[in-house]
């Protein structure tokens, strides 16, 4: 495992054909190449802790990232074109197996140790 460089250091990444796709889509919400990095960054990092903190995935295990929601779109409320990402999303684990067009559960979270898995509620529709 290597280690990051010290704080206030550059970093520097070869762009290869993909990632080149991936900023074209990242800087067409009017962010810098820097802010997408961060953004990305933050938002895999962010979740392998989770995962880590809260599963029986082990420490410095890449965990399977196969699902993803994202927010019902309002004009009135999105970010400022070129803002980045500094939260992390809320985890969601589901037991069973849906089908891939099933909108998750509504659940309520609770903090367990870590290492446990958190136990899925369903609420009243």
């Amino acid at each position: 495992m290597s280690t990051p460089p010290p704080v206030g250091k550059s970093i520097s990444v070869k762009v290869d054909a993909q990632l080149y796709d991936d900023l074209t889509t990242m800087l067409a919400t009017g962010m810098t190449v820097s802010d997408a990095v961060r953004s990305a960054l933050r938002i895999v990092a962010g979740t392998y802790r989770k995962v880590w903190d809260h599963t029986d995935v082990p420490y410095g295990t890449r965990p399977t990232i196969d699902r993803w929601f994202i927010r019902r779109y309002d004009a009135g409320q999105h970010p400022e074109p070129g803002s980045i990402q500094t939260s992390v999303p809320t985890a969601y684990w589901d037991r069973t197996t849906p089908r891939p067009t099933d909108a998750p559960p509504r659940t309520t979270a609770c903090h367990t140790a870590p290492h446990e898995r958190p136990t899925t509620v369903r609420q009243a529709r």
